[in-house]
């Protein structure tokens, strides 16, 4: 198969896709998929464009240098990643200590400034040899000497670009220097440069507890003296080969103490998440809070914004996953109990701890019927004003008694099934009513799917009354207090 055949294009286009298939640019690319696809063939040019293109040469290249690379360089490549990096940690702390018998020292290096400091020249010299085929020899040479920085598009605000230090900004580097971090070649171009470096290491100074991410590297050791001897080797080593230079900062510490790599403080039995991480964590969920859940006097309010809700579950799935590989079941529920919001918007299955969207309604629910039971299973206790049409609608046989607190008289006939229902304008009034009751409302708009073409009801809003007001208090006025704000 052709490198840049249509095929080829076609099947990298969708592993391109599976993590960016919701911006902007992926849905651009993706509503003239075919004429794009076509027409990479021919050009290379525009951000997701580029993606494809990267992921088509770095397939290719893989396959000399995946028989090259040594089995503990962890970064950018298929079947290791973070995770894998942390657990090999883990094995070479009980091996290199005998599982805690004897005493062993670990030394953690990185490089200054590593992205920043490739010098493109050497980088060549290392892929050219091994590139037979033209178009990726071309594209591999034109990528590794291209200047991201000539040309570029500013696309945050230009204040931010400015706090950025200049040692670690392509628009301040060395001429001949740097690669852009986020690309996918840079990152498998960042392997093959410190390729050298992980054979010099296993096979010259004959390290055996040796491994790398990216250029955050580890070296264990049950003799100090050794570490600080491969140390001043591996400094000469990237100057004279790879014109690098070691951090000056450095961990030399006993195994016993804990490693802190790749998020984690790693040690022989267990490992704990760093306080950073959880931190971090923390802070993005005080910003998502802010943003969905409002204050009012006589309630709270929860709005339902699916662009942001598509941030948080993709945020929280992706510190889930990471802190489900460390001892922080604690950790995790105490997370939950302080941002007691989220289980407005998400669930927990008990069976695999994934996290569920309590907004998304299968898809196999066509029925304004089968939707309100649902929503009414989902959102257990709480009032469901369900949206048809210019109505209201109560499906449910337990909903007699919240017919008669509001006055409401059987519907005759519905070809839907409703027992009760009351038009939209009277929403506001029967909420003050059920408020002041204490009762939960949620607001279930009506909306229809593009995707599926089915009409569907989807939470808007979810009110809840305040704990200090006291039942049968009553609202003070109305019109745009905040309690009424999101009826107008």
């Amino acid at each position: 198969m052709s490198l840049f055949s249509y095929e080829n294009l076609y099947r990298h286009y969708l592993g391109c896709r599976r993590n960016k298939r919701n911006t902007i640019n992926a849905l651009r690319f993706e509503a003239r998929q075919e004429l794009n696809l076509l027409a990479l063939s021919e050009i290379f040019a525009a951000d997701f464009r580029d993606r494809v293109v990267h992921h088509v040469l770095v397939d290719h290249l893989e396959q000399y240098w995946e028989r090259v690379f040594i089995h503990d360089s962890y970064a950018c490549r298929k079947g290791k990643g973070v995770h894998a990096a942390v657990d090999r940690l883990q094995r070479c702390m009980r091996q290199v200590s005998a599982n805690g018998q004897r005493r062993a020292w670990y030394l953690q290096l990185d490089i200054r400034n590593y992205f920043m400091r490739i010098d493109k020249a050497i980088l060549w010299r290392l892929l050219e040899p091994h590139i037979a085929d033209a178009d990726a020899r071309w594209l591999t040479e034109l990528l590794v000497f291209h200047d991201c920085a000539a040309g570029h598009i500013l696309k945050g605000a230009p204040g931010e670009l400015a706090r950025v230090p200049a040692h670690k900004s392509l628009l301040r580097c060395e001429p001949g220097k740097g690669l852009p971090i986020g690309n996918l070649n840079s990152q498998f171009f960042a392997n093959v440069y410190l390729n050298g470096l992980d054979q010099f290491v296993k096979h010259r100074l004959r390290c055996r507890q040796y491994l790398r991410y990216c250029d955050d590297f580890v070296l264990l050791s049950d003799d100090r003296e050794q570490l600080l001897r491969w140390r001043g080797a591996i400094e000469d080593q990237l100057e004279q080969t790879l014109q690098l230079e070691l951090n000056p900062r450095q961990r030399l510490r006993p195994v016993s103490d804990g490693v802190d790599f790749l998020g984690y403080i790693v040690r022989r039995d267990y490992r704990l998440v760093r306080r950073r991480v959880v931190n971090n964590l923390r802070a993005r969920l005080l910003a998502f809070e802010a943003e969905l859940v409002g204050e009012g006097r006589l309630l709270r309010r929860y709005r339902f914004e699916p662009m942001l809700l598509d941030a948080l579950y993709a945020v929280l799935c992706s510190y889930r996953g990471h802190l489900a590989k460390a001892d922080s079941e604690g950790l995790w529920a105490s997370l939950w109990t302080r941002f007691a919001f989220l289980s407005t918007y998400l669930d927990q299955d008990a069976a695999t701890g994934k996290l569920v969207r309590k907004d998304c309604l299968p898809r196999q629910l066509t029925s304004a019927r089968a939707q309100y039971r649902w929503l009414r299973q989902t959102f257990v206790g709480d009032v469901l004003f369900f949206q048809v049409g210019r109505f209201y609608e109560l499906y449910g046989a337990d909903d007699v008694l919240l017919a008669q607190r509001l006055g409401l008289q059987p519907l005759a006939e519905n070809r839907r099934g409703a027992h009760f229902g009351f038009p939209v304008p009277l929403a506001r009034r029967y909420a003050r009513i059920l408020l002041r009751d204490g009762r939960a409302i949620l607001v279930a708009t009506q909306t229809d799917n593009t995707w599926t073409g089915i009409r569907e009801r989807r939470p808007l809003w979810r009110l809840v009354p305040r704990r200090e007001v006291r039942l049968g208090a009553a609202p003070s006025g109305e019109g745009s207090t905040p309690e009424n704000r999101h009826w107008q």
